[in-house]
């Protein structure tokens, strides 16, 4: 798993290098640089003859930029150099100096710039932003709030690809805020790739982070990266070792049972979706207990879902008593299922909040037992088994009475701080998802895309979850990651067979056996 840091240790790993295994900060600079080249000669491919446009702040991160403008010359690539400062770090300083014996002073320019009729006989192919790295935090000051607006004029002007050097300038690399604001628009490097130095930064996975950072890659600085962080990335290497297994001998009874209390009136969909997941993950039996008014059209769905009926308050949702009518099933099952297509009723709520107090068994909960939670979050705390929450933005802000953009800009230390306080596994629905187990251990999925946001998209991640954890009861949390970053890949498959644009839940079920294949499942 890769380590995800925040600036504080950032800075901490950086220091730990230099003065513990003994790299100096100017190779760590040099290493830094090395990892941008591959990405310039990626992009430049057959058009060698483009140049390159450097904008380099006063600090380390220019003095990436500066180390970067050399490794590029000596490779035959045109590199220009924008200093947006007088005065450089001593670092910073150092690599100018040496940059200046190997270029002529035209490829050297002051910002803000006197003229820009220059531009024009560029043949401007990348621009690189190396303006500010992790330690910057605030609002941008002027003559960078300038940079930044050249960058993304020119971007839009020429067509270039941008490259940001360890964090896109205008993003707080810990929240992923963008923290200065003109007329209304963020005012922020537009990456179109961001080579961060080392490793992961936090803020690459929070608030809307994804939009300015493009795709991510990482500059080895000489060393092995920290181990056992508090934040990992959720890779496939990580997950291949956990996924589900069967023996030659095995029989439904054995793959688990999962109970899944779902649907109201006219909210059939979520039960069945989350059921044909739950089946699809390979669980042996589901039993979908819902209204009445629901139970033929479930049962019509799919003739491997069996059914059983809750009894109705007065609005459609199950009545408070409900669980009573369900009790053998509730005895036979392995993981229970609760609150796909559920309407949040007083009813309702009463029969779910009954439900997180006297089920014994691994509970999932999504959709309307997450909204019976709200008010109610002290039930969490008395369940001694396993409890598996998949808010998404809007229902995690609710149950915590707090708005969106609070928890979209801090949402890595919200989920690994709930996850503790209330002793379950949080799976945090978004761009990533974010899984938090009761440990406060954070993973980042790397997998999914945005044709995934679309309805239903949920309930089948909730059933994927139910249906691997009845088959991994004795490896919960690993059962968790598992599903997460199926239900993610499966949604990419269905993307590459179909189109984005088009992506409904019913393809990510459809594209579940693709998904298990790739990861070797039998």
């Amino acid at each position: 798993m890769l380590p995800i840091l925040n600036s504080d240790e950032s800075r901490a790993y950086d220091l730990f290098l230099s003065k513990n295994v003994g790299i100096p900060s100017l190779v760590l600079m040099e290493n830094a640089a090395r990892g941008a080249v591959a990405t310039v000669r990626e992009w430049l491919g057959d058009t060698p003859s483009k140049s390159v446009l450097i904008f380099c702040g006063k600090g380390n991160n220019g003095g990436d930029g500066l180390a970067l403008a050399r490794l590029l010359i000596e490779q035959g690539i045109a590199a220009y150099v924008v200093l947006t400062s007088k005065q450089l770090s001593k670092e910073a300083t150092h690599q100018l100096n040496i940059l200046k014996k190997l270029i002529t002073p035209e490829h050297i320019i002051s910002f803000p710039f006197r003229d820009d009729h220059f531009l024009s006989h560029l043949n401007l192919g990348i621009i690189v932003d190396a303006l500010l790295g992790t330690g910057a935090e605030g609002k941008l000051k002027k003559p960078y709030v300038e940079a930044v607006l050249t960058i993304n004029g020119l971007q839009k002007m020429t067509g270039a690809k941008v490259l940001s050097l360890d964090v896109p300038t205008g993003m707080n690399s810990d929240s992923g805020e963008i923290e200065t604001v003109i007329a209304g628009k963020p005012v922020c490097v537009f990456a179109d790739r961001t080579v961060t130095m080392g490793t992961l930064k936090q803020g690459f996975f929070q608030g809307f982070a994804p939009d300015f950072t493009g795709e991510i890659a990482i500059s080895s600085l000489g060393a092995p990266a920290p181990e056992d962080t508090e934040v990992s990335l959720l890779q496939e290497e990580d997950v291949i070792s956990i996924r589900p297994s069967r023996f030659l001998t095995v029989s439904k009874y054995d793959q688990g049972y999962v109970l899944s209390i779902a649907g109201s009136k006219g909210m059939s969909g979520a039960a069945v979706m989350s059921a044909k997941a739950a089946l699809k993950s390979g669980c042996g039996l589901v039993t979908v207990a819902t209204v009445d008014s629901e139970r033929a059209i479930v049962a019509s769905s799919m003739p491997e879902i069996m059914t059983a009926t809750l009894d109705a308050d007065s609005e459609g949702a199950p009545q408070k008593n409900a669980l009573k009518h369900i009790a053998s099933h509730l005895q036979k099952a392995d993981v229970v299922l609760l609150g796909p297509g559920i309407r949040n009723t007083v009813e309702s709520n009463a029969m779910m909040l009954e439900a997180f107090r006297t089920i014994e068994q691994p509970l999932v909960a999504d959709a309307g037992a997450l909204g019976a939670l709200v008010g109610n979050l002290s039930v969490l705390k008395k369940r001694k088994s396993v409890t598996v929450l998949t808010p998404h933005a809007g229902e995690m802000s609710r149950i915590l009475g707090i708005s969106r953009d609070e928890l979209e800009i801090d949402r890595i230390a919200i989920a690994s701080h709930f996850a503790r306080e209330y002793r379950c596994t949080l799976v945090l629905k978004g761009a990533p998802t974010l899984i938090a187990l009761p440990n406060g251990k954070v993973f980042v999925n790397s997998t999914g895309n945005p044709g995934m946001a679309t309805a239903g998209s949920g309930d089948v991640l909730a059933g994927m979850i139910a249906g691997i954890l009845a088959q991994e009861t004795a490896e919960p949390e690993g059962a968790v990651l598992f599903a997460v970053f199926c239900h993610g890949r499966a949604g990419d498959i269905a993307v590459i067979e179909g189109s984005m644009q088009s992506l409904v839940a019913g393809d990510i079920i459809d594209s579940l056996h693709t998904a298990f294949n790739q990861l070797q499942v039998t």
